[in-house]
């Protein structure tokens, strides 16, 4: 035998023992998850109810079909699929009126939700995933974000599609229904026994896929090196078609295995596209290092098992939601080491972030250009300070929501855009600076601008604890781990049990200064004011020294740490700050609102606002301060469904898809271009107003910026081609009046 054979068996030999010790791991693992299980329920009830394992298993291995769905987009695209339950959705909405509606047999509806999430989830990846194929993971998570809202509200209009004008929610009976027998304290039926052999099949089926197909080894080999992958010919892109539409039948199958069990509403279906429902995919898939399938699966059953054992010990399920933030957080410390290159490489593309400059130095003291910038802010300032005297009383009010929307983007860009900090949970901490800050100043009586001070300091004081994780990880781990932190804020963390009496549900306004602001007009204007005062803080931020540490440590960690950069004093700063910002918006809502309610802290509108500030642009303030002015005006324009659409899910998709950068990026490029126009006029040189293309391709020679040398006699020339807007063209009048030949 050559020597290279006894090298291929050795190898071989040395991988099958690789996997038996894997398989002895998961074995011992699922030995200690069903035993501490087992011991748990007999110590909290006195007596071994076994069965609630059971039961446990099979909705373990139904979000476990969630968590595979979600790693295997990850690894493929490197970002975390936020529609992935969204698919799941619309499968069950057909399933439910496919069978109980339309009467299709059961084993026909069942392929054909399946089916219809798969095709979903790859129209999804062909359609707006591939156009953000080279877009920074930040943008395409927000793409995601979009496409569940808008499943979300297909899922909704199914039963209408569909002619059932009268829905009905329920729960279907199936061929397997009427097989049922009672194992106290459950009853199990023939669809659990189905969705768990259904489920171990699925898993089964990858593992062979991924191992012996030639399409499921050549997905492996992209997902460990993309870069690699393609040099060797291999089409990343319709492997990634491919993952996607995996990954939403299988979000299907866990979805619509579900329906005959637990049944089918609006209320499950929102709970199931929700962000508390994905959470607990989302820590299975962390637990795995969003890398190991297997491990999610494991993942998965054991925090089902927690679920059950807690339900049923304490007949609540509180427990859940802070159990999932603190094994995000523990499992995130200990794998941080663990993390590989190319979940480095992602993490940077997170903090991505376009910088807007500033108007160019050689045109900025142009009296035309002032002149320009001081109409501008005139007639901006116009519009603000007459908006109360042209609107009602409650679009007034309107106005002062969108004002304290804008003071939390300005949170937002000052942690994600200038300190590349990815932050889901930004409204936790407006729920923080509203229940201190209103809690104090409605219970005890204590003076608004004190309360108002102390209740920010508390949201800072809060981000620094949550900024104490941003030390260990960042991008996509943080991100999971701060919309953790707000589902656990908007769940736990607000209910009167654990806050006594700060939560005030009835707040009057204050007195400022001798001025009551019980009109709303004149809280319009308070709120205004704490805008403007924020934005300078901001801006004032930014110029300073703090500010271009901050910029330094997003664009390179290690080179600002080089030059003696503290980079845990400026990420917990950067945590702080934010935090103080948002509670400040959180107190200015609780009296905008005139209570607090705890229910009004949800962690979608955490996602909201980001999305908000994200379709901006995160580069500038003004530019993320154009996003939740998009949000308002269609609001204020176009109520009614087609504004709910617009100013979410086909709101947010048809912005990222024509502008990437955001509505900031639209607004400063037609600031360019005005610049350029003026300059061409002026034959000024202004070379950071050309495209970035011709600079870096050497194209600088066809630029028709060149001005007049004092020693020529004749005109400079104006080269035969240019692409920059202008009334310039190629020749003609306009070129020979200005002087220019070509």
């Amino acid at each position: 035998m050559t020597a290279g054979a006894l090298k291929g068996r050795a190898v071989k030999a040395s991988a099958a023992r690789a996997r038996l010790r894997r398989l002895a791991w998961f074995g011992l693992a699922i030995v200690v998850i069903y035993g501490a299980g087992a011991l748990a329920l007999r110590i909290g009830t006195g007596r071994s109810d076994i069965p609630v394992l059971g039961y446990a298993t099979v909705f373990g291995l139904a979000d476990a079909l969630f968590a595979v769905g979600i790693v295997l987009i990850y690894r493929a695209s490197r970002v975390i699929n936020f529609a992935h339950a969204a698919f799941g959705v619309v499968a069950a909405a057909l399933f439910y009126e496919l069978v109980s509606y339309v009467g299709f047999p059961y084993w026909v509806a069942l392929p054909a939700a399946i089916a219809a999430a798969a095709v979903l989830a790859m129209l999804a990846e062909l359609l707006l995933i591939r156009r953000f194929f080279t877009a920074p993971r930040l943008v395409v998570t927000v793409v995601t974000i979009g496409i569940g809202q808008l499943l979300s509200g297909l899922a909704g209009g199914v039963p209408a599609l569909l002619g059932d004008s009268n829905f009905q929610p329920g729960q279907p009976t199936t061929p397997l229904t009427h097989f049922h027998w009672q194992a106290f304290p459950v009853v199990f039926s023939g669809d659990d026994l189905l969705l768990v052999a259904a489920s171990l099949a699925a898993f089964t089926g990858l593992a062979v896929f991924f191992r012996t197909s030639r399409k499921g080894v050549a997905v492996r080999g992209a997902a460990e090196n993309a870069d690699r992958a393609s040099l060797l010919g291999v089409n990343t892109r319709s492997l990634s078609t491919l993952v996607w539409a995996l990954s939403g039948a299988l979000a299907g199958l866990g979805a619509v295995l579900q329906v005959p069990i637990v049944g089918y509403s609006s209320v499950t279906a929102g709970a199931s596209v929700g962000t508390g429902a994905l959470l607990l995919a989302l820590l299975a898939a962390v637990v795995a290092g969003m890398d190991d399938l297997p491990t999610a699966v494991v993942a998965s059953v054991a925090i089902a098992v927690f679920q059950q054992v807690v339900f049923f010990i304490f007949h609540n399920t509180d427990a859940v939601d802070v159990f999932v933030l603190l094994a995000i957080v523990v499992t995130l410390l200990l794998k941080r080491r663990s993390l590989s290159r190319v979940d480095e490489a992602s993490t940077s593309s997170w903090a991505a972030t376009e910088e807007v400059r500033p108007i160019p130095a050689e045109l900025a003291s142009l009296p035309v250009v002032r002149t320009g910038v001081r109409r501008l802010a005139v007639a901006l300032g116009l519009v603000v300070l007459g908006f109360p005297f042209v609107m009602s009383t409650s679009q007034t009010g309107l106005g002062s929501s969108f004002l304290i929307d804008g003071i939390v983007v300005i949170s937002l860009v000052v942690l994600t855009g200038w300190g590349g900090q990815v932050s889901l949970g930004q409204w936790a901490f407006v729920a923080v600076g509203a229940v201190i800050g209103g809690g104090l100043y409605a219970e005890t009586h204590m003076p608004f601008l004190l309360a108002l001070l102390i209740g920010s300091l508390a949201g800072s004081v809060v981000a620094v604890i949550l900024g104490f994780t941003a030390l260990r990880v960042r991008g996509v781990y943080l991100a999971v781990t701060t919309l953790a932190f707000a589902v656990v804020m908007s769940n736990e963390g607000l209910k009167s049990k654990y806050l006594g009496g700060l939560i005030a549900p009835n707040i009057n306004r204050p007195s400022l200064f001798s001025i009551r602001t019980n009109d709303d007009r004149v809280f319009y204007y308070v709120c205004l004011a704490a805008l403007i005062a924020m934005w300078w803080a901001a801006i004032g931020l930014r110029r300073s020294r703090t500010g271009r540490v901050l910029i330094a440590m997003r664009e390179n960690e290690r080179g600002a740490q080089a030059l003696g950069v503290n980079l845990v004093r400026t990420r917990l700063a950067t945590f702080a700050l934010s935090g103080f910002m948002a509670a400040f918006a959180g107190v200015l809502l609780a009296v905008d609102e005139r209570g607090v309610s705890p229910y009004g802290f949800g962690a979608d509108q955490s996602i909201q606002i980001f999305i908000a500030a994200v379709i901006g642009g995160l580069g500038s303030i003004q530019g993320a301060l154009l996003g939740a002015l998009y949000f308002a005006v269609v609001d204020f324009v176009i109520p009614g469904a087609v504004g709910q659409l617009l100013a979410s899910s086909v709101g947010v998709l048809l912005v990222l898809l024509f502008l990437p950068g955001g509505l900031g990026s639209l607004a400063y490029s037609g600031r360019d271009a005005v610049l350029r126009r003026i300059a061409i006029r002026r034959r000024i040189w202004v070379p950071s107003l050309l495209p970035e293309r011709m600079l870096l391709g050497g194209g600088t020679d066809r630029a028709p910026l060149l001005p007049r040398t004092a020693a020529a006699a004749e005109p400079a020339e104006v080269p035969f081609r240019y692409r920059l807007p202008s009334r310039v063209r190629v020749a003609g009048g306009s070129q020979k009046t200005r002087g220019w030949t070509f």
